[in-house]
């Protein structure tokens, strides 16, 4: 059945760069399915069979789970892209099978949705025990040498010292590895068929550290100034355009946290628009608002109340963005829960789409189902979500991932079980 078309989030919206037109502003965002194959980083047959799920959904763009861009900086069971030790046509050939679960069969009416790949790189928020093809001993690379704060007190100095090297900074030319290992993913993704990728500056990863202050002290070209903790971006933004430039229609995104912007005082702030307007400048298709890392990451059930009670968790940083950013379209992930929430975000200009992580595990064929659905009313327009309840011991021990850990393995596990029933069904 086609969607209204009253409702904004039917509208299509062609990206400005690329001239990808998506048929709709709902977006199901990147989430971390841990399910690569674990010896080979490449997709495994789970990790087709959940990207199918996706398939007849109607959804106006899909983001992968974060792709890994460094052999050496791999997080837990991540599918990596750049693999020198392995034949290129392998590694091709897997990634266009994994292409290729997310059309749709070829007895479906519903048309495919455009698939972005999310490209990662975790600095020091790489886990000890997250690669075997390096020691747990070895320090993570890092803009600057300062190691994760989890917290005050002595248990959380004890978890970071058994989870986390300390991080070593890196030098020029790992920075300049950096920019080509970004360049030669996107190549090898668009070469498997995929529409785009997504550059990962969220979430307290590599390029987050790069643009905060507080984590980036370095005095060279790379540091010193929101402009050169910016440069680093800017550079992988050009380096992945030059590098796809014979696919047309390649679309370049960019993913940032709210929290790393959202400043109290007033050069935090200055800074925060002066590298939102030097992006303005650059090739991007759309920029993805969402927020959380180690250092700061709650599960829902610990959010202040006031933040529970918003329909999105970041529109406030996401006007500042809009406006700063010049016309390119963003996207806001986190906290939606009705049409009616969504609908009046995109009415107000607040943002241009809208993200869905974890309610597309519970219902993967959500935008057809319920939110483009004209025979859903209004009031029974919403997403399903789960409150995952923190065992009131886990509550006591003062340390911010244990709680966020336990919400985010029963999403994952959901996420996996969703592969399982996929795979039942064909």
């Amino acid at each position: 059945m086609p969607p209204s078309p009253n409702l904004l989030l039917s509208q299509p919206l062609t990206l400005p760069v690329s001239n990808l037109t998506i048929p709709n502003r709902l977006a199901k965002a990147s989430m971390f399915e841990d399910c690569a194959d674990p010896t080979t980083n490449l997709p495994s047959p789970q990790l087709k069979a959940i990207s199918s799920s996706w398939s007849t959904g109607s959804w106006g763009l899909i983001l992968t789970g974060s792709v890994a861009i460094d052999p050496l900086q791999v997080t837990t069971n991540a599918v990596l892209a750049n693999q020198p030790n392995l034949p290129e046509e392998t590694l091709l050939s897997s990634l266009q099978s994994w292409a290729a679960s997310f059309r749709p069969p070829a007895s479906s009416t519903t048309p495919p949705s455009p698939v972005i790949v999310q490209l990662i790189h975790p600095g020091k928020q790489l886990l000890r025990f997250a690669s075997k093809a390096r020691s747990m001993f070895e320090p993570p690379l890092a803009p600057s040498p300062i190691p994760l704060d989890l917290g005050p007190g002595l248990l959380p100095k004890i978890a970071r010292t058994l989870l986390f090297a300390h991080p070593r900074e890196m030098t020029l030319p790992e920075i300049q590895s950096l920019i080509t290992k970004h360049a030669h993913s996107a190549l090898i993704l668009a070469k498997a068929g995929f529409n785009g990728v997504q550059i990962h500056a969220a979430h307290g990863f590599l390029l987050t550290q790069f643009l905060s202050p507080h984590s980036n002290k370095r005095t060279d070209a790379y540091g010193g100034t929101a402009a050169k903790r910016a440069r680093v971006i800017l550079e992988i933004i050009a380096a992945v355009r030059e590098a796809t430039k014979e696919y047309k229609g390649f679309v370049v995104g960019l993913k940032l946290n709210s929290v790393d912007h959202q400043q109290t005082d007033r050069q935090g702030k200055e800074d925060s628009i002066e590298q939102l307007r030097l992006l303005a400048k650059t090739e991007l298709d759309f920029v993805e608002i969402s927020g959380g890392s180690f250092e700061d990451i709650k599960p829902r059930e610990m959010l202040a109340e006031s933040t529970k009670k918003r329909e999105a968790f970041f529109l406030e940083f996401a006007r500042v963005a809009k406006r700063e950013l010049a016309g390119i379209p963003l996207m806001v992930t986190g906290g939606f829960t009705t049409r009616l929430g969504m609908e009046e975000a995109l009415r107000r200009g607040d943002c241009d789409m809208v993200g869905l992580a974890r309610p597309s595990i519970f219902d993967p064929l959500l935008p057809r189902n319920v939110l483009l659905n004209p025979e859903v009313k209004d009031e029974d327009a919403k997403v399903t979500r789960v409150n995952v309840p923190v065992p009131w011991l886990l509550q006591k021990i003062p340390l911010k991932l244990v709680g966020a850990g336990v919400d985010g393995q029963f999403h994952a596990k959901k996420l996996q079980a969703l592969g399982s029933t996929e795979n039942k069904k064909a």
